[in-house]
């Protein structure tokens, strides 16, 4: 079964080549890199809860079920430029009838640390984002903290974009299913050619922001495809969700009753695949595009 997988991620970047080309080039075309500083931030966390945890004003983590989440979330991509950068975790108990006990405030934190040139290690701490102490329990904890973060990229997408909570809701909905839909459509088809094109501009973000090199650009770009053609036929009906307008207010995207993405493949041997889409309007063409 391996040997098959790696055949196909093969056939497959070698059909798209020259797209994959044409993208790293122009990708590398962009990149101003200070060869000298290169830090990939994370948030670190391992907590319960009904919780979520918002950088930057994008809501990047979301959980509604039982048991520890644990996990290091990448902030790179939701990063602009060097500066002050902003957290916030806002959490309350699975069950409404109870509290957060004075004691369990204490354990509820995430860090902030980062790491040079890509590598896993060294790991260099930026601060613990832990909340005021309390003297009583409480229904719910909610806290923004703000660290500086040095990157040697700027990305402006989203100077480019509206104002959502202007918009009428429904009719907002009605779009965002639209285009929901239209991805679902192409992923459960295996049209990986549609798919990469609509996610290009997301695609460069992630790449400019870890600092992606030709190797792990390919690498990166195959391993999204052969993903799609992995999820051919078993993505999951887009029955379960709600409309989230990002705390930003400049990007939105649906979650279900979990918290997380509705868009998800689960394979004959119950393998799930989930895919993340975030929208915002641009301001130039009016229309939602893929953040």
């Amino acid at each position: 079964m391996k040997n098959l997988i790696i055949i196909v991620i093969i056939m497959l970047f070698s059909c798209n080549n020259n797209d994959n080309k044409n993208t790293i080039n122009s990708l590398n075309k962009s990149i101003k890199y200070n060869t000298t500083m290169k830090r990939t931030y994370f948030a670190d966390f391992n907590f319960s809860g009904d919780f979520e945890i918002i950088f930057n004003g994008i809501s990047i983590k979301r959980n509604k079920l039982n048991g520890v989440s644990n996990g290091l979330e990448y902030l790179n991509p939701y990063i602009s430029r060097s500066g002050q950068q902003n957290i916030t975790l806002s959490i309350k108990p699975l069950n409404k009838g109870n509290k957060i006990s004075i004691q369990d405030a204490k354990d509820y934190f995430i860090d902030i640390i980062y790491t040079n040139n890509g590598e896993p290690s060294p790991i260099h701490n930026v601060m613990r984002c832990s909340f005021p102490p309390i003297s009583q329990p409480v229904d719910s904890l909610v806290y923004t903290w703000n660290f500086d973060a040095d990157v040697p990229f700027e990305i402006n997408t989203l100077s480019n974009a509206k104002d959502l909570t202007q918009e009428n809701p429904e009719k907002l909905l009605q779009e965002v299913i639209k285009k929901y839909q239209g991805v679902h459509k192409l992923i459960n088809s295996g049209n990986v050619e549609e798919y990469m094109t609509i996610y290009k501009k997301s695609r460069e973000r992630e790449m400019i922001s870890m600092y992606y090199d030709d190797i792990k650009q390919k690498e990166y770009l195959a391993g999204l495809e052969n993903r799609v053609l992995l999820s051919k036929g078993f993505m999951q009906p887009l029955n379960d969700f709600q409309l989230l307008i990002h705390p930003n207010k400049k990007i939105v995207s649906l979650v279900n009753s979990q918290g997380k993405t509705p868009l998800y493949s689960i394979d004959d041997n119950k393998r799930i695949k989930t895919y993340g889409l975030q929208l915002y309007r641009s301001i130039k063409t009016g229309k939602l595009e893929v953040y």
